[in-house]
């Protein structure tokens, strides 16, 4: 989902009387990870040390992209990236206190969360501060606002940076799944930076100056998991020693939206990555989200399938304000072919049975890329690491047969992701830094899934990986996404096609023009092509589509035309890699 920051920045420095000097916070930035082993046996204590001195400590952890899968990682790439780099951190978890990795006194290495100590925390509470600085936030109408001041009880110069940043103080596996070292629950999670996590210039300051914080940020493209754990934390920085000089949050931010009912379209998830040649059923899982001041309890929800007929759910449930529920609607039959790609539209109205008080956050669209098509054979190449014995792949047809294998059969499809090694041996387990080549060939036209899996649940390290080319040798997939503990790629099979001037002499439209019925006659001598026809308008819009299936010999299929206005039509008949387009004139 796109980010979104609106930043709207007011800078004011005050000259005031000095005031009260204060205590510093404690600022801590973990990185941390939720397939992390370590992490998960170092957080839970550390975690409680932290809570027990909330007054002391203000707290940040980034979800990194290593050792293996994490969602929150993906919910803000950009801003982990950023702030892990700048620090440094090539293992997690590492944690930095005030800008600076703790000693390792506890036999483990510099930053560890175990190595931190009550004594450290106090020392470090008990200095004092050339900065008082005092923040609250509020959300309205899905602008967070957040404002305070920033006071200078000492001179301070150097290369400052006010850093403020969104968190969820708790996040649950059930809510972020996916994480495989047993962690249930994450805390002080970031979700973005206040116009990024580069910070904002501030300039010297001399004793008795104010600076006056007044920041917003949309948050409507950040995927929060509960509202209600809205955290803001802000810090001053000095980027050239890495110096925290004072930090400050607001744990509880107030919510307020102006209108009663509005019922948002989110996420799409549920899909395929991509979708093979022909009708597929799919179940898509439909994000609703409550903006409104109301608790929604309401809603009916219209989804389409490449412009196919529409299907309706009338939804019930309670969500709270800025609360989300996903939604598992019914299958919905979709209609692909290999050059288009098929569009996921769904739309919410009628939210506690009233009009929608906000109508332009009702729609979401998602496209779905065609599957590449193989031929007749596919070729899988798999080079291993060093550690051979951990990868096991499979591939399947669409009736969810094995039609080839390779790798350790203990690892599988559910031995993976254990963060152990080593793996059960198997005799037919692969070696270490080896290429393995395998040609499969495939029969008809059909639908495959490659199946590829790492019982650890690192992946294939290094310039190891695998691809999956098609019988002309042309790759379809590789390992280009990284894949961690799995990855399962799709594509199309079929015997050599029709060429296009072939399918063009073998079709006959008519009558042209036409105001009742269209004929689409087809004379076919394959029956290994995979037929689509396809009507679209000038505008290049998909008015109809229907999916024949194999072809041998006549055919002849009825096209309604009553329904579409007059005027200019093109007719495309699709058959495997072959396509022929004919105009057509509807005129009643």
């Amino acid at each position: 989902m796109n980010r979104i920051f609106t930043l709207l920045v007011a800078v004011v420095t005050l000259s005031v009387g000095v005031s009260a000097q204060s205590n510093k916070m404690l600022m801590i930035e973990e990185g941390t990870q939720a397939s992390c082993g370590p992490c998960a046996a170092q957080n839970p204590a550390f975690d409680a040390m932290l809570e027990a001195n909330n007054d002391k400590v203000v707290v940040m952890k980034y979800q990194t992209w290593w050792p293996g899968y994490d969602p929150m990682y993906l919910d803000n790439t950009e801003d982990v990236a950023a702030r892990i780099n700048y620090y440094g951190i090539n293992g997690v978890p590492t944690a930095v206190g005030n800008g600076e990795e703790w000693a390792n006194d506890c036999g483990a290495w510099p930053g560890a969360p175990a190595c931190l100590s009550q004594d450290e925390i106090d020392a470090a509470y008990a200095e004092i501060s050339p900065l008082t600085m005092d923040i609250s936030a509020e959300l309205v109408n899905g602008i967070l606002e957040v404002s305070g001041t920033i006071t200078a009880d000492m001179a301070l110069s150097g290369n400052l940076k006010l850093r403020i940043a969104l968190t969820e103080q708790t996040i649950t596996y059930e809510d972020a799944p996916g994480g495989t070292n047993g962690e249930t629950e994450y805390n002080h999670v970031m979700k973005a930076f206040l116009g990024g996590a580069a910070g904002i210039s501030l300039d010297d300051m001399a004793m008795g100056d104010v600076y006056i914080i007044n920041e917003t940020m949309a948050v409507g493209g950040l995927n929060i998991y509960n509202y209600d754990q809205l955290e803001v934390v802000a810090f001053v920085q000095d980027d050239t020693d890495k110096t925290v000089h004072q930090a400050a949050k607001d744990q509880s931010v107030d919510i307020v939206v102006d209108v009663a009912n509005n019922a948002t379209a989110g996420d799409v998830s549920g899909l395929p990555v991509v979708l093979c040649a022909g009708t597929q059923s799919i179940s898509p899982v439909f994000t609703l989200i409550n903006g409104g001041n109301e608790a929604l309890t309401s809603a009916d929800i219209t989804y389409t399938a490449s412009g196919g007929a529409s299907m309706m759910m009338s939804w019930t449930g309670n969500i709270p304000t800025f609360g989300s529920e996903d939604i598992a609607l019914d299958p919905i039959d979709v209609v692909s072919n290999l050059w288009n790609e098929a569009t996921i539209h769904i739309s919410v109205d009628n939210p506690n049975g009233a009009t929608d008080d906000v109508d332009y956050d009702n729609d979401t669209w998602v496209n779905v890329a065609p599957a590449p098509e193989s031929g007749a054979s596919v070729e899988v190449s798999i080079t291993t690491d060093a550690y051979g014995d951990e990868v096991y792949w499979e591939m399947r047809n669409g009736a969810g047969e094995i039609i080839a294998w390779g790798g350790n059969p203990n690892v599988g499809l559910d031995n993976i992701g254990t963060n152990t090694f080593p793996p059960p041996s198997d005799p037919d387990m692969y070696g270490n830094n080896t290429t393995y080549t395998e040609v499969v060939d495939l029969t008809g036209v059909d639908c495959f899934t490659f199946h590829i899996t790492d019982y650890y649940g690192d992946g294939l390290l290094g310039s190891a990986g695998y691809t999956l080319k098609d019988s002309d040798g042309n790759t379809m997939h590789d390992d280009s996404d990284d894949y961690q503990v799995q990855a399962m790629k799709d594509f199309s099979s079929g015997a050599v096609g029709l060429t296009e001037n072939e399918l063009a002499s073998s079709i006959n439209i008519g009558p042209n023009p036409a105001n009742d019925i269209l004929n689409v006659r087809l004379n076919m001598d394959s029956g290994q092509e995979n037929v689509i026809i396809e009507v679209m308008n000038s505008l290049g819009q998909m008015v109809h589509t229907q999916t024949l299936g194999a072809i041998n010999g006549a055919s002849l299929t009825e096209i309604d035309v009553k329904g579409l206005e007059n005027g200019l039509y093109y007719v495309n008949v699709i058959a495997g890699e072959a396509i022929a387009t004919t105009k057509v004139t509807v005129a009643k």
